[in-house]
């Protein structure tokens, strides 16, 4: 939107500018930043903001900043005019602009359904990477990231045994999210808070790694992971999946600990801000190239109730406990379907009814 203006107060004795933004090192738990003489700085990024010491995020940031000043009792340095003429006190880095262009808007999509879904690139982590996202949703289970290694050859492969792969995933059960992640020494299933994150406000997650260690942080609190001993290397190939799997899926290898996977629980809520590595990927625009079914722009909370009504909007596939009423005519038929209010939708739970069926009418 609108320009703010911006001022720095602190003394420094290098400083740089990245993406066209001037950007500073140094963190402190005040309102403010306070730096040595010795110390260089940036502002609005890093060329590695993740690595930051006690950076909460990973991203850089992304948009406009205007008349930037260096300010020191009567001292005064105009950095923006000073990266402009190329002032050999300012390194510059990247595609710069010297002028406010409107920045891409990274727009929200909406999961509709189970079965949709948007194919990332290949995720290119090895022995570093980072991830971050929001997502909004009410419904309890849903896979939200699957991406897995190339399957061990048959002399590395157990007789009997399923193909054995590194894989990186994250998945909501019973409205918990947990971070799944094996590097080829054995898995690591993580509980990533107590609270649950599906009462429809957005969620921030944001995913760093360093070789076996690294964090997950929910809504800005963080917590700790450490892989087995051994290797260090997560080894993706292929497509890495949000939101879901494609139907045909005898291509993947679906570890069992990954249960939303194995249940064709696909996420059913919206997506925003996806950052992958630091750079942001466009979900929006990479769903209408690929014409995913299911997946629309923005996001929307539709507040009328579905259950307990015969018409209106799309039934969903079994699974999610018990809830509102069920029979009657209503939408999980006369059979004692349990229905419950989902994303934009309701869902059928036909658990002992000898149904099945979106509307437990099979």
């Amino acid at each position: 939107g609108n320009g703010h203006p911006l001022l720095v107060v602190e003394e420094a004795s290098r400083l740089h500018l990245v993406d066209g933004i001037l950007t500073t090192t140094g963190y402190t738990q005040e309102d403010y930043t306070m730096l040595g003489s010795d110390d260089f700085f940036y502002i609005g990024g890093s060329p590695n903001t993740a690595d930051l010491p006690g950076s909460p995020v990973s991203n850089n940031f992304m948009g406009c900043l205007k008349d930037v000043v260096y300010k020191n009792n009567d001292f005064k340095l105009e950095l923006s005019r000073l990266a402009i003429d190329r002032d050999p006190k300012i390194t510059l880095n990247g595609d710069l602009v010297f002028r406010c262009e409107d920045v891409a808007a990274l727009d929200p999509i909406t999961f509709e359904t189970p079965e949709s879904f948007v194919a990332l690139p290949k995720w290119n982590t090895k022995k570093t990477g980072s991830i971050s996202f929001d997502f909004r949703t009410t419904e309890p289970s849903g896979l939200l990231l699957f991406s897995h290694g190339r399957p061990q050859g048959p002399k590395e492969q157990r007789v009997g045994r399923e193909p054995k792969t590194d894989y990186f995933a994250m998945e909501l059960l019973d409205g918990y999210l947990y971070l799944l992640i094996d590097m080829g020494s054995g898995k690591t299933k993580l509980k990533t808070s107590n609270k649950k994150v599906t009462d429809g406000e957005w969620c921030h997650v944001d995913f760093q790694r360093e070789g076996r260690k690294g964090s997950i942080s929910v809504n800005s609190r963080s917590l700790p992971f450490s892989s087995p001993e051994g290797s260090e290397i997560l080894d993706l190939e292929g497509d890495m999946y949000l939101g879901g799997l494609p139907e045909a899926r005898s291509e993947l290898v679906l570890p069992p600990e990954v249960w939303t996977a194995l249940l064709h629980l696909g996420y059913v809520g919206c997506v925003r801000d996806l950052f992958i590595d630091g750079k942001s990927r466009d979900v929006r625009r990479l769903a209408e190239i690929q014409s995913a079914m299911g997946v629309s722009s923005f996001c929307t909370r539709e507040l009328q109730k579905r259950c307990g009504s015969s018409g209106g909007g799309g039934g969903g596939g079994g699974g999610g406990g018990g809830g509102g009423g069920g029979g009657g005519g209503g939408p999980c038929g006369n059979v004692g379907g349990h229905c419950k209010e989902g994303w934009n939708r309701y869902v059928c739970d036909c658990t002992g009814t000898g149904y099945l069926g979106g509307n437990c009418e099979i």
